[in-house]
């Protein structure tokens, strides 16, 4: 089912949690099941009113290290796209929490705005969703997070690779050697043209990376997700249609500047979509938006100093007034979601 974004915020129900009194921001350092260790953000529901953290060049309604709320909450893990930020979506995040989530970004070992070393090779690809299980695993080893997160509820929301990335982790089984295929037969696609002749790259990758078998990255006490113009070659059509999370929502832009709708967002709609027992999977389309427009807006200060591509929107476009419609409609979705998951569970 395709609809439009202005039809589709326009119902924001009120069935949300009520909001907590604030919002509380920390960050947790785990290990990474590839190898060192790896930074996870969190944003969750406080005991006071929010104030204003800086991390960074970001300031942000929260108050650091502030003591959380008493009672469980679902958790909801955010995955950053390639090159990204554990604070990239910092928006969707300090929603979730008002929502009364817990939140947990983990910042992508090799694969993130400080170090890109990985990207592409199967440490990341493999690695991203297993992160994702490690950040979980951390929390619940925490006496202080294990008591306060119901595990009935737990979704992600991911962006771009992140989209790759929750897909996995839902239970879509990867093979790299679709993107050789793909990238041969679709070289319209824009994606196909990072770092020049990406089939070429990819065959290498393999050669290089994948002479011993994939192994399963997938969770299965994952329920729920959102997810914002996805990285879905990887993924057969049968893999994606294995999924077996009943409750996904996907959201793409009209402008197809760095995928192509058909070979990623709208064919993973419509492998989602064949499956018998699941919710219908809405495509959601946001008109005027380009990929990179479902990052959070960027400070003044910092936009100057980044690559065009990540900060210019179509004249058209308003990327605050969207950023601010589009987090509360993921926490309402992930809110509604989640609380289904754990009458069925």
């Amino acid at each position: 089912m395709k609809i439009i974004i202005c039809a589709a915020l326009m119902f924001i129900t009120l069935i949300m949690p009520v909001s907590a009194s604030g919002v509380g921001f920390s960050r947790i350092v785990t290990s990474d099941p590839m190898g060192g260790e790896m930074r996870v953000s969190l944003w969750y529901p406080a005991n006071q009113e929010s104030g204003a953290v800086s991390v960074g060049p970001f300031t942000f309604q929260a108050t650091l290290d502030a003591e959380p709320e008493e009672g469980r909450r679902g958790l909801v893990v955010i995955s950053h796209g390639t090159a990204g930020s554990d604070l990239g979506h910092r928006n969707v995040a300090i929603a979730l929490a008002e929502a009364g989530f817990i939140v947990a970004a983990p910042l992508h070992a090799r694969d993130n705005h400080e170090d890109s070393s990985g990207a592409g090779r199967r440490i990341v690809m493999e690695g991203r969703p297993r992160q994702v299980t490690a950040a979980v695993d951390a929390l619940l080893s925490i006496p202080k997070w294990r008591e306060r997160i119901d595990t009935k509820r737990i979704g992600a929301f991911g962006f771009s690779l992140g989209g790759y990335t929750v897909l996995a982790i839902l239970g879509a089984n990867p093979d790299m050697s679709n993107i050789i295929d793909h990238c041969i037969t679709t070289p319209a696609d824009p994606f196909c043209d990072i770092g020049g002749n990406l089939a070429e790259a990819t065959r290498k990758v393999i050669e290089l990376d994948y002479q011993e078998a994939s192994v399963n990255v997938s969770d299965p006490r994952f329920c729920a997700a959102s997810i914002a113009d996805p990285v879905a070659v990887p993924f057969s059509d049968e893999a994606l249609a294995s999924i077996k999370a009943r409750h996904i929502q996907i959201w793409r832009p009209e402008e197809q500047n760095v995928l192509l709708a058909a070979a990623h967002a709208s064919r993973v709609v419509r492998q989602l979509n064949t499956r018998p027992l699941a919710e219908v999977t809405e495509e959601i389309v946001v008109p005027h938006a380009q990929h990179y427009s479902f990052l959070a807006p960027f400070p003044q200060h910092l936009s100057a100093t980044l690559p065009r591509e990540l900060t210019s929107d179509s004249p058209e476009f308003g990327r605050v007034e969207f950023q601010e419609r589009f987090a509360s409609e993921v926490a309402n979705y992930l809110s509604i979601s989640l609380a289904r998951c754990a009458e069925t569970r």
